[in-house]
C-alpha cells in the first residue's frame, strides 16, 4: 500500500510539474546557427486527424489576428499544414519600442510546433539626428553572450529579454489552449 501512495504522489508531482512548464516553456533564449530561434513542440489530441488539427489552427490564427494593425503578414499553406505570421508587439518598458518576429506554426498527426524567428526590436531615436529608428537583432540584444557582455546597456537589454520571453509565453500559451 505505501508503495502505491509513493507512487502515486510521484505521477501526481510529475504532472504538475509538466503542466506547469507549458506556461512558461521559453525560459532561455536559444542561438542555432547565429541566429536566436525558440521552438516548442505541443502535444495534440490525438482523436483529431491532422486536417482537423489544421483547420483549427487556421481558425485560431484569423481571430487573433484579423485586423490586428501590427500584422504584416499572414501565409496559409494548406498542402503542408503550416501557419507563417509575420507580426509585432508594442513593448513599453524599458523603453516605448516595437518587436517584429516571425513564427511558423505546423502540423501533423502528434501535435504542433511552433518555431519563432527573425526577430528584432525598433525603438525611436532619441535626438534629432535621423529620422529613422534604431533596429537591435535578437542576436545583438536578448541572447546570454549580449546580456552578459556587461556594459551601459545590460539593464535594457534584461528588461528587453524578459518582455521578449513574457510575449513568446503569451504566444505559445494561446497556441496550446486551441488543442
Amino acid at each position: 500500500m505505501k508503495r502505491f501512495i509513493i507512487t502515486f504522489s510521484l505521477f501526481v508531482a510529475t504532472l504538475f510539474i509538466a503542466m506547469g512548464q507549458v506556461d512558461n516553456a521559453f525560459s532561455t533564449v536559444t542561438v542555432v546557427n547565429g541566429k536566436v530561434l525558440f521552438e516548442q513542440f505541443i502535444p495534440v489530441n490525438n482523436n483529431l486527424t491532422a486536417d482537423q488539427k489544421y483547420n483549427l489552427l487556421q481558425d485560431w490564427a484569423k481571430k487573433t489576428f484579423t485586423g490586428n494593425p501590427l500584422l504584416a503578414g499572414i501565409r496559409y499553406d494548406e498542402k503542408a499544414r503550416t501557419i507563417t505570421v509575420s507580426n509585432r508587439a508594442q513593448f513599453q518598458e524599458p523603453e516605448k519600442m516595437e518587436m517584429s518576429y516571425r513564427f511558423d506554426l505546423s502540423v501533423n498527426n502528434a501535435g504542433c510546433m511552433l518555431v519563432i524567428r527573425d526577430i528584432s526590436y525598433q525603438v525611436a531615436q532619441q535626438n534629432a539626428s535621423s529620422f529613422f529608428p534604431k533596429v537591435h537583432t535578437a542576436e545583438q540584444t536578448i541572447t546570454d553572450q549580449s546580456v552578459n557582455s556587461g556594459g551601459e546597456q545590460v539593464e535594457w537589454r534584461k528588461a528587453v529579454r524578459s518582455e521578449t520571453l513574457k510575449t513568446f509565453n503569451s504566444l505559445l500559451s494561446g497556441v496550446a489552449s486551441i488543442f
